[in-house]
């Protein structure tokens, strides 16, 4: 534990002190992001055999939109106090038919990736099977988490993120693969297919917000696919394999 925490200061002193090119609120907020966060989410990913220790679900629904909003709060702070406009964050209308049809499009191809794990037989871990929704109040305290999440967490990965590490990278497609990986590292405690699952996700996300300028596609993206996968196709994700 000590030496995972001291890789973890390191690695975000290492950030901070070499990414010059971004001011530093949003230099720490990106060492955090990518480094600190990642750490403390590998570090939990052993719960993933105990389900029995964890509160009740709609506890940990709750807990985690606290924990989400806190996030985005604190990126959109540092991006606000390091000169991101709202264009640089995406926080901008991409007109109508560009929104509609970035929307659907990031959904189906996340769940086009979602689909193919299943294909393969890619197993979920204790946790996963124990999170997911089962009771009808269950299913709205995840939907109101899916909804967190999705507005939450696209504007913590995706419209501080990629803006911030691009400065750095001088490309925005490979600050988009950057947060995509550390984006995967929080999702660790869902075992090794949770993380690659979510690291494709977050990339899928990201193209829309690449393309169009805009961080709304990948937030009703982001929401819409949650519920989808959380709630209505949820039996179906942790059905084992052979089953």
């Amino acid at each position: 534990m000590i030496r995972r925490l001291g890789a973890a200061v390191v690695g975000c002193g290492a950030i901070i002190a070499l990414a010059g090119a971004i001011p530093l609120p949003a230099r720490i907020m990106t060492a955090f992001l990518v480094v600190a966060l990642p750490f403390i989410f590998l570090g939990q990913a052993r719960l993933g055999d105990i389900p029995e220790l964890l509160p009740p679900r709609h506890a940990i629904y709750f807990s985690s939109a606290i924990g989400i909003w806190l996030l985005a709060g604190l990126s959109g702070s540092a991006g606000a106090l390091s000169g991101f406009s709202r264009s640089d964050m995406g926080l901008v209308f991409p007109g109508a038919a560009r929104l509609g049809l970035w929307s659907v499009a990031a959904t189906f191809v996340a769940l086009g990736a979602l689909a193919l794990g299943r294909t393969l037989r890619l197993s979920e871990n204790a946790l996963l099977r124990h999170v997911l929704p089962r009771t009808s109040a269950e299913k709205r305290w995840f939907a109101m988490l899916s909804l967190s999440a999705g507005v939450g967490e696209e504007l913590a990965y995706r419209a501080f993120l990629i803006p911030a590490i691009a400065l750095v990278t001088g490309s925005v497609w490979v600050a988009a693969a950057i947060s995509s990986v550390a984006f995967g590292a929080i999702h660790s405690y869902q075992g090794t297919t949770g993380a690659l699952r979510a690291s494709a996700l977050g990339f899928v996300l990201a193209v829309p917000f690449v393309i169009t300028g805009s961080v709304l596609p990948s937030m009703i993206a982001h929401t819409a696919y949650d519920i989808i996968a959380g709630i209505l196709l949820a039996d179906w994700i942790v059905q084992e394999r052979g089953a």
